[in-house]
């Protein structure tokens, strides 16, 4: 016997090397697959932050541009206001506040430069200077954040090298440029969204004018000093690089973008940044595979010296009883899973008739409880109507006729609902469902309303019981919305005929289309056996197994964004 144990575990042994192997290859073989992708994905993430880099300049300076544009408008969107600008470069300040004064008093609005430009700063808090430079005159106005209310320059503006938006000042009567208006916006947010959202990587933006002016600059290069001046500009003309070959090597990554307003951006990402945040991702999921792979070794080994103990107990068992001892049982408290099982049907085997007993005993204790506890759990019918009779007139007694309607109400409910009959009229159906309905009302006044009509013609209709009820449930369960004071619920009928039309339409939060459109094949979906759900699929295969093929339900959105419900067929079946 001793043999036969040797002989199984090193089977069980064999087996657990070629587990083993299999685990570490296919390990390896993901492993593998992992490092390609990070691989592959390496160049992808570099591509994608210099594209999202350069997107995200350049919106920060569609916005100012907008911004800019609509701040000329203002100053400029009427005749008035370019007499105003006129005025101001060719008079004194006494002398054009004399004039807003003035034009204030003729018209009934003032428009004073100085305070307007000041007003713009309050608004935007990102604009650093505004300057207008009118055709005609040999001074220009500037604007700072150190003197908002602004000044006369004699000369030309100075513009070389600084991130001005430049707009043509237009004369709306002849159409003719009379000047440019500049404005210049804070790169700080386009630096602080650079060192927050990217500081990981290194990364070089610049942004030059169409004259080839370097317009902005940002460089957080790590250990590195400052490219700015190792640029070579004629690279706008040529359109090759902006670096120098040796700060080229240094890159992997460049994009540029041309923006509809005549801007040049570059973007550059080192090599190694990329590279630092691809390989701290491999070395995670290396140092995850590996410790991966000791757990499961030692889970497997465990498992099958565990497994082999199992088989050992059986085995040791069984011998037990071969050799004469059969009260010998084995211990089930150390076996599991399917091992446990075989345990478990040797011993049934060996004590077959005792467990068998047993097993009759206990089913015939369990019978006797559950019939205890359904004789328990009855309730006379009888008893109950009384009671709330009882509720109802004493309610009534004491002038709580409202509370003595509802428990008339719920009274009704109760017993149309224990009532056994498989079938009623639609009058006695609909007649259900307005109790049903107003006790909601009753819980939500003055949130619900509701209107049941029946043509007389229906009154006698016989139709399978609970058919209406637990469509206007699913109205009260999903639609109904009571943040509102108008939900509405509505049910009529039409005689078309031989057809026979039923309508349950409300002004709920309804459904999306996608869901409307699964509800409308699911309802089509012709089935022969009822499902187990009570809600419209089970009213719609109830009814089509009683009326036959004629039934039909539909569900559509009506003009309130509820639901109507269609129930169409023919009166003869």
């Amino acid at each position: 016997m001793n043999k036969q144990l040797l002989n199984k575990k090193m089977l069980l042994n064999r087996l657990v090397k070629k587990y083993a192997f299999i685990l570490v290859a296919l390990i390896l073989i993901s492993l593998i697959g992992l490092s390609l992708n990070i691989y592959l994905q390496y160049k992808i993430s570099g591509n994608e932050v210099v594209t999202d880099i350069a997107e995200m300049i350049n919106h920060s300076i569609e916005e100012q541009y907008i911004e800019g544009h609509n701040i000329l408008n203002e100053l400029t969107n009427d005749q008035k206001k370019l007499t105003s600008l006129d005025r101001y470069m060719n008079t004194s300040i006494s002398e054009y506040l004399n004039y807003s004064y003035t034009q204030e008093e003729k018209n009934g609005s003032y428009f004073f430069l100085p305070s307007q430009i000041q007003y713009y700063y309050t608004t935007n808090p990102n604009i650093e200077s505004i300057m207008i430079v009118l055709n005609n005159y040999n001074e220009f106005y500037l604007s700072t954040k150190q003197n908002k209310g602004g000044q006369k320059i004699k000369g030309i503006p100075k513009l070389s090298n600084q991130f001005y938006l430049a707009y043509p000042i237009t004369n709306l009567a002849t159409l003719k440029v009379v000047g440019t208006f500049y404005i210049k916006f804070s790169s700080k947010g386009i630096i602080n969204h650079l060192s927050q959202q990217y500081h990981s990587a290194n990364v070089s933006a610049y942004i030059f004018s169409n004259t080839n002016h370097l317009l902005f600059y940002y460089n957080n290069l790590k250990g590195k000093k400052d490219t700015k001046n190792q640029m070579n500009l004629p690279f706008i003309e040529k359109q090759t690089t902006f670096i120098n070959q040796k700060e080229k090597n240094n890159f992997c990554f460049i994009n540029r973008l041309e923006t509809k307003k005549h801007l040049t951006i570059f973007i550059a990402v080192t090599k190694k940044s990329i590279l630092r945040h691809v390989l701290g991702g491999l070395q995670i999921v290396l140092i995850g595979s590996i410790i991966l792979m000791g757990i499961l070794l030692y889970l497997l080994f465990r498992t099958f010296t565990n497994y082999s103990r199992q088989v050992s107990t059986i085995l040791y068992s069984m011998t037990k009883v071969s050799q004469g001892n059969i009260h010998t049982r084995i211990d089930e408290k150390n076996i599991q899973y399917e091992l446990q099982d075989v345990a478990s049907g040797i011993n049934r085997m060996l004590d077959s008739m005792e467990q068998y007993i047993a097993d009759i005993y206990k089913l015939k204790i369990k019978q006797q409880e559950a019939n205890m506890r359904a004789l328990q759990s009855q309730i006379h019918p009888h008893f109950l109507y009384n009671t709330l009779e009882y509720i109802r007139m004493y309610a009534l007694s004491e002038g709580c006729e409202e509370l003595a309607e509802v428990v008339y109400v719920f009274s009704a409910l109760l017993r149309n609902t224990i009532d056994q009959t498989k079938t009623t009229t639609l009058e006695q159906e609909l007649n259900f469902c307005e109790k049903y309905v107003f006790l909601y009302q009753m819980r939500y006044p003055n949130q619900i309303t509701y209107k049941f009509e029946l043509v007389p013609e229906l009154k006698n209709l016989i139709l399978p019981k609970f058919s209406i009820q637990p469509l206007i449930e699913n109205y009260f369960v999903h639609g109904i919305d009571l943040t509102r004071e108008d939900n509405a619920i509505r049910v009529w009928t039409n005689v078309d005929g031989p057809k026979v039309e039923i309508y349950i339409e409300d002004n709920g939060k309804g459904v999306t289309t996608d869901r409307l459109l699964m509800i409308q094949k699911k309802l089509m979906n012709h089935q022969g056996q009822l499902s187990d759900s009570i809600g419209i699929q089970n009213v719609n295969e109830r009814l089509r197994i009683y009326f036959g093929s004629t039934f039909l339900m539909t569900i559509q959105q009506n003009r309130e964004k509820g639901l109507t419900l269609k129930l169409c067929f023919e009166k003869e079946n």
